[in-house]
């Protein structure tokens, strides 16, 4: 499989993007991935739309992040286009179980530092992007290759691989991000 691939174009993200804009209260009220020491996602904001019930962390992040069964959080009822989306996905690419379902947003000139991403959730499940808001002056890179998606492409990668996200825009990118086991 190459390290990230275009798979279709064309999603509706408008219900999400005006959902989204009603609701900034939503993001970064998980900072785990955001906040821990050294992360290459230190300048991005998250909504954890779907993962590791809340409930379950103890903080102990290595447990939290253990094999789990991922649960819709409840900021889904505001933002109920990542919930189609993901559904949607799901039917497209022939999902069997749908884990966690994360929005990133990466302010302009921000970027997610080159990285590999590790634990069980990482390994266990394909991901799947599907681009809220881009263009063509922002980057999904791998060695070798990188990705331009405009907002509605679908696309899958490889986190095992190193990666990394520029924005070099003066707007900034949405990603809903969508794990699935086929």
């Amino acid at each position: 499989m190459p390290s990230i691939q275009h798979l279709s174009s064309g999603l509706n993200v408008a219900p999400l993007v005006y959902q989204l804009a009603r609701h900034p209260e939503l993001w970064n009220q998980h900072t785990m991935r955001t906040d821990a020491y050294g992360t290459p996602h230190r300048e991005v904001d998250d909504i954890w739309v779907r993962y590791n019930p809340w409930r379950n962390f103890t903080g102990d992040v290595q447990a939290f992040n253990a094999e789990h069964v991922s649960e819709w959080y409840p900021c889904v009822h505001f933002i109920p286009g990542a919930w189609k989306l993901a559904r949607e996905v799901m039917r497209r690419i022939g999902g069997k179980t749908l884990g966690g379902v994360l929005i990133t947003r990466i302010p302009p000139g921000g970027q997610v530092r080159p990285h590999v991403d590790t634990g069980w959730h990482a390994g266990h499940y394909e991901k799947f992007g599907v681009q809220i808001k881009g263009g063509k002056d922002q980057a999904f890179c791998f060695e070798g290759v990188e990705l331009r998606p405009e907002p509605g492409d679908l696309y899958t990668f490889d986190n095992s691989k190193l990666h990394w996200v520029i924005n070099d825009s003066d707007h900034e990118r949405i990603t809903l991000i969508v794990c699935i086991k086929r």
